[in-house]
């Protein structure tokens, strides 16, 4: 049974980059809710970001994870964040974790080996929807890390190296 293999890191660790050169190897590949609904935000003039209303934000990205969620599988697919970013995010920011992520099947869902992309400075980079300063990102990192293991996830740490020896990483394992 083909499964989603979460690609997850703070802001600015190259997910986004390691998304479009795996789908550019061919894969199956969802890219980043948050990045989409934050430019939606951002257009209507929305607070719902992640420096706004961080829980309302959070709901929106959880509803529209479900609708992708909800898309059959043909083949192992890589998505840019699951769902338990969401709760890293909160918790970063001292929000209380709603039940229904709290509660969430994520292991129905995902696959248990998560990639995870750390902070690195050299390619850190801000824009419209990348705020978040490099500490931040750091305490973020902290917190992805936390939630994945509390929620019994495997963490395969992504070098810092060149984006095709990253792409070779990912692919190594599937």
């Amino acid at each position: 049974m083909p499964k989603r293999y979460i690609i997850t890191g703070a802001p600015g660790t190259g997910k986004t980059s390691l998304i479009q050169a795996l789908q550019a190897n061919g894969h199956s590949c969802f890219s980043e809710i948050s990045r989409k609904i934050i430019l939606e935000q951002q257009q209507i003039k929305s607070n719902k970001t992640p420096w706004g209303d961080l829980p309302g934000f959070a709901n929106l990205v959880y509803l529209q994870t479900l609708k992708e969620l909800q898309l059959p599988l043909q083949e192992n697919s890589y998505v840019d964040r699951g769902l338990p970013d969401i709760i890293a995010y909160l918790k970063a920011k001292s929000y209380p974790i709603p039940e229904y992520l709290s509660d969430f099947p994520f292991k129905t869902h995902y696959a248990s080996t998560v990639f995870l992309m750390p902070p690195w400075e050299e390619i850190y980079i801000n824009d419209p929807q990348r705020p978040q300063s490099f500490i931040e990102a750091q305490c973020i990192h902290k917190h992805l890390i936390e939630v994945y293991q509390n929620f019994n996830f495997t963490i395969e740490i992504a070098p810092k190296t060149t984006l095709t020896k990253r792409v070779d990483f990912i692919q190594s394992f599937i």
